[in-house]
């Protein structure tokens, strides 16, 4: 397995963390959970649900996210951010 792979399937790792967390956090079919998913775009993104991501991304870290952190978890790609800055 080439570096490269090994790469790519770690990407592929870190998406898959962000659809089950932000799956499980708006209880919504892991299915309909892609690139698209934010808090604009998504009607089960309410207060609550952001809440939800809040405290599974803190669960998932170990450690408490900033209140930065907090307000720039806003789509997919921001979950998936944060889970693979701390996983590097």
């Amino acid at each position: 397995m080439t570096g490269l792979h090994k790469a790519r399937l770690s990407e592929t790792q870190m998406s898959n963390s962000a659809v089950t967390l932000l799956a499980e956090a708006l209880g919504v079919d892991p299915k309909v959970v892609d690139e698209n998913v934010s808090i604009r775009q998504t009607s089960a993104w309410d207060s609550l649900a952001h809440f939800r991501i809040v405290l599974a991304l803190e669960e998932r870290l170990g450690r408490k996210l900033t209140p930065i952190e907090v307000v720039s978890v806003r789509d997919f790609q921001s979950v998936s951010n944060l889970i693979q800055a701390c996983e590097i």
